[in-house]
C-alpha cells in the first residue's frame, strides 16, 4: 500500500526545491511561519514540521530569536559519506562512531538538561507512540528524538555531527526497520534514555544510548539491507 505523503512533508519537498533553485541563498533568512504558511495553503504547525525536517536534513537552521536561516553549503564530508553508505565496512565504521559519540550525548544532555529539552523529548515520545502504524513517520520522529539529545548537550559540534549521521544512515534505517519493525522495543528505550535525562543522571543516560544503539546496530547490519 502507498503511504499518503503528510502535508508537511510536501511543504519540506517544495522548500527545499525552491532552496536548491537558489530563491533564498545561504544565510538568507527564511519568510516567518505565517507567511509560508499564507503563502503555500497550509497550517502553522505543518510549517513548523516542514522546517524541522529541512533542518535535520541540513538545508536550513533555526535559531530562537532568529528565525529560520538558510545553511551553509555542506562540506565534502558529508558527500563522501553517502557515497559510501552501502559499503558494508563503512556501515560498521559508522556505528562504531555512533558508540563513542552517542552515549557521551547522551550524558552531556542530561547533566545539562533543561525543561524546555525535557518536554521536547516528551512529545516527541508521544508522537512516536502515536505513530507506531506508519513507519516513516516513526523513523522520522527517532531521528528527531536523537537530534534533540545532541541538541541537549549544548555542544554545536556534537550536534552537527549525530544531525550528519543521523541523515545518512536514514534510508539504512528505514529498510532494515521495515523488515524488523518492533516499535514497543524502541519507545521502551528511549523512555530508558528519557528516564535518566529527567533525573540528570549523565551515567544512566549513557548506559541507556548504549543499550538502544546495540538493539539499532543489530537490525541495521549492512546483509539485512536491500541495495
Amino acid at each position: 500500500m502507498v503511504r499518503p505523503t503528510r502535508v508537511s512533508e510536501k511543504l519540506a519537498k517544495d522548500l527545499e526545491q525552491l532552496l536548491q533553485d537558489g530563491v533564498w541563498r545561504p544565510g538568507d533568512q527564511l519568510p516567518g511561519e505565517r507567511d509560508l504558511a499564507s503563502r503555500f495553503g497550509v497550517s502553522r504547525s505543518s510549517v513548523r514540521e516542514a522546517l524541522r525536517i529541512l533542518e535535520l536534513h541540513g538545508w536550513v537552521e533555526i535559531r530562537q530569536g532568529d528565525g529560520t536561516r538558510v545553511a551553509s553549503p555542506s562540506e565534502s564530508f558529508g558527500r563522501r559519506l553517502r557515497s559510501r553508505l552501502h559499503q558494508e565496512d563503512f556501515i560498521v565504521e559508522l556505528f562504531e562512531v555512533r558508540r563513542i559519540l552517542e552515549p557521551a550525548v547522551a550524558a552531556l544532555a542530561a547533566e545539562r538538561s533543561h525543561p524546555q529539552g525535557v518536554t521536547r523529548l516528551e512529545e516527541l515520545l508521544a508522537q512516536q507512540q502515536a505513530a507506531k502504524g506508519d513507519l516513516y513517520r516513526f523513523v522520522e520522529l527517532d531521528m528527531f528524538f536523537h537530534k534533540t539529545l545532541a541538541d541537549m548537550s549544548r555542544n554545536a559540534v556534537l550536534s552537527e555531527i549525530v544531525s550528519l549521521l543521523e541523515v545518512e544512515l536514514r534510508q539504512i534505517r528505514l529498510v532494515s526497520t521495515a523488515k524488523r519493525y518492533r516499535p514497543e522495543v524502541t519507545l521502551s528505550e528511549h523512555l530508558r534514555i528519557l528516564e535518566a535525562i529527567r533525573a540528570s543522571d549523565p551515567e544512566a543516560a549513557r548506559q541507556a544510548m548504549l543499550a538502544h544503539l546495540s538493539t539499532v546496530e543489530n537490525s541495521a547490519k549492512i546483509k539485512e539491507v536491500d541495495r
